[in-house]
């Protein structure tokens, strides 16, 4: 059970990784990803920041080949497990964000459920955005799928909220929100049974359409479009989600890797 102090639901929803996704809402978010995509069958997929690779697997299903990367090596051992019980054809990476180990690698990349964000600086984030491109095919697309900085703004009240299913740990959450560093923080406190308590702190940088789309085009990409969310209706003030459409533009030179044949991802690939 939940003892409420204040609802938290948006939180939950948005955040929480205990909160699973329904299947069906899986499924219509993969419909969605290959409509805004315009993936063709067997496309080459990097879902960054795949987490336990709920969504991967789904792609996988598809026939897609798919390539999950995570820091979080838990998360990536669940996914592994998901994988082997369903005999998909689809593989996890460990990998810092910012060093992502390809080139020129694949069609689209994706990252969803606001994993963007998580590190300290905005040359951070820039340096995810630079890997997503050298990642790409020329031609290839990039979406990301993050919480909408102007309605959470409109919307946004301190949340603090006791979890408590009966299980050791007793989760502690506190939701702030800094109007100066546009940061979103939760400071949990996770209660043993003995009653040990052990703090952790998870500060997550919110952008606006226009910082996005500047640090999005900072990257070397090139902004298409926006939705307010996975339906496909109009972004909007009032749209609790920002899911942003990108591409790799046609280099200069092309390089000597894009024209050749290459029918297998190479999960360890070399740094670029």
């Amino acid at each position: 059970m939940m003892t409420k102090r204040e609802t938290p639901s948006w939180w939950r929803n948005h955040f929480d990784s205990h909160v699973l996704r329904p299947a069906a809402q899986l499924k219509a978010q993969a419909d969605s990803l290959e409509r805004f995509l315009d993936l063709q069958p067997r496309s080459r997929l990097l879902d960054l920041a795949c987490g336990a690779g709920r969504q991967t697997l789904e792609l996988a299903r598809r026939g897609h080949r798919v390539l999950g990367v995570d820091s979080i090596e838990a998360a990536l051992a669940e996914a592994r497990h998901g994988a082997r019980e369903e005999r998909l054809n689809v593989h996890f990476l460990k990998a810092d964000l910012r060093q992502i180990p390809y080139r020129a690698e694949f069609d689209a990349v994706v990252n969803l459920f606001t994993s963007f964000g998580y590190f300290p600086t905005e040359r951070d984030d820039l340096k995810v955005l630079e890997g997503v491109r050298k990642s790409l095919k020329t031609g290839g697309r990039f979406l990301i799928d993050v919480l909408n900085k102007e309605w959470l703004m409109r919307h946004f009240e301190p949340n603090s909220w006791e979890q408590e299913d009966g299980r050791s740990p007793v989760l502690l959450d506190r939701i702030v929100f800094n109007f100066e560093t546009g940061r979103l923080d939760n400071h949990r406190t996770i209660v043993a049974k003995d009653g040990t308590r052990s703090p952790s702190f998870v500060s997550l940088r919110l952008y606006t359409l226009t910082e996005l789309k500047s640090l999005i085009e900072r990257a070397g990409l090139v902004y298409t479009r926006c939705w307010g969310g996975f339906e496909g209706g109009a972004y909007g003030m009032d749209s609790p989600r920002m899911i942003v459409l990108a591409g790799k533009p046609q280099e200069r030179v092309a390089r000597v890797r894009d024209a050749l044949p290459n029918d297998a991802i190479r999960i360890k690939g070399r740094r670029g």
